[in-house]
């Protein structure tokens, strides 16, 4: 009856995207030998339960964000007596794919997904459509042509974290500044953080022209990858005033290079996300400014579409298609609002 998603994503195995802009190359070699059992491996199908069954599918689960979002979502499940099921694919397509199989044969009837690759999800959002099963796009946004393969979307405002800090680029470098910024191409999310920075500096400055992009580098949203290609990048360039990273992770490294350049009382860098690790960086004065997103918000509200769906709310001209999570600051005039060791 259900068509098998493995042909799909073995397609997508030579794309690298990142949801959310929160994986790193770091993570591929964490310690997986025990990969981290989770609720469907420790128990199995509980066909017995008597409970509605959803599953989680992010392509992996040793990012602290994507475990945030299983946090957020599986303490919705328990309010609403709902049973999650999900798995670690320590981004592996091939593995993803296999999950998925079986979380449909175990009987969700609802599925938050994080794309692998965005490009290709609507392959997967239909397939798993056809075996019955809701799908909640969560985190990194399929195409607007594929909006109608999918039931739900959660989601931060991408755009809109970008444009905090372009604003706050505009209001602290009202003369211009040489931007250098640290990208992660391939996702689609990331893309839109970038488009929102320049935005933000579009709208706020009173001369945007000022303000130049001196390079991008290629980050791969890790502090290893990101540290080399700005250690490059300020080599070759002695100008730089900020670098504008898209996650708090390549904030990190970036802001070894700078370190190790010995720049930085001349160099602002500014991360996204306000993960733990980027507020820290605030307090400690390293690093600029963060724009936070929620990813305890994205678990839970996509656990509430779940159950919404499969009791019949689609159908209910209240029910909100898309959930966009509004973006929020931080910086190091209003860090001592936020809790630095959690998400906030």
């Amino acid at each position: 009856m259900k068509k098998k998603v493995l042909s799909v994503l073995l397609a997508a195995a030579m794309v690298f995207s990142m949801a959310g802009c929160s994986s790193s190359s770091e993570e591929k070699d964490a310690d997986t030998a025990d990969k981290g059992k989770t609720e469907a491996e420790e128990n199995g199908d509980k066909s017995d339960s008597g409970k509605i069954k959803i599953g989680y599918s992010p392509y992996t689960m040793t990012n602290e964000y994507f475990s945030a979002i299983l946090d957020g979502l599986q303490s919705k499940c328990d309010e609403l007596g709902m049973e999650l099921i999900y798995y670690d694919p320590q981004n592996d397509p091939t593995t993803q794919s296999k999950q998925i199989d079986d979380m449909i044969s175990m009987g969700i009837e609802a599925l938050v997904y994080i794309p692998y690759d965005f490009s290709g999800a609507r392959n997967v959002c239909q397939t798993l459509q056809d075996a019955g099963v809701y799908v909640v796009n969560a985190d990194a946004v399929v195409s607007e042509d594929d909006y109608d393969v999918v039931d739900a979307i959660v989601a931060s405002d991408n755009e809109g974290l970008g444009q905090l800090s372009g604003e706050w680029v505009a209001e602290n470098y009202p003369d211009g500044a040489n931007v250098l910024i640290a990208h992660l191409q391939t996702a689609e999310a990331c893309v839109l953080n970038v488009k929102g920075f320049w935005d933000g500096i579009k709208e706020k400055a009173s001369d945007p022209s000022k303000y130049k992009e001196v390079q991008v580098v290629e980050g791969g949203g890790a502090s290893d990858v990101t540290f080399d290609a700005v250690t490059d990048a300020l080599q070759a360039h002695d100008d730089i005033d900020v670098i504008y990273c898209i996650n708090d992770t390549s904030a990190q490294g970036a802001i070894q290079a700078v370190e190790e350049a010995g720049k930085s009382d001349k160099i602002a860098v500014l991360g996204k996300d306000a993960a733990p690790i980027g507020k820290q960086a605030i307090k400690d004065g390293k690093q600029v400014q963060s724009s936070g997103q929620s990813p305890l918000s994205v678990g839970s509200i996509s656990g509430e579409r779940c159950y919404e769906l499969i009791n019949g709310k689609k159908a209910d001209k209240d029910f909100d298609f898309f959930t966009k999570i509004d973006a929020f600051s931080v910086t190091q005039d209003n860090i001592d609002e936020y809790d630095i060791d959690n998400w906030s």
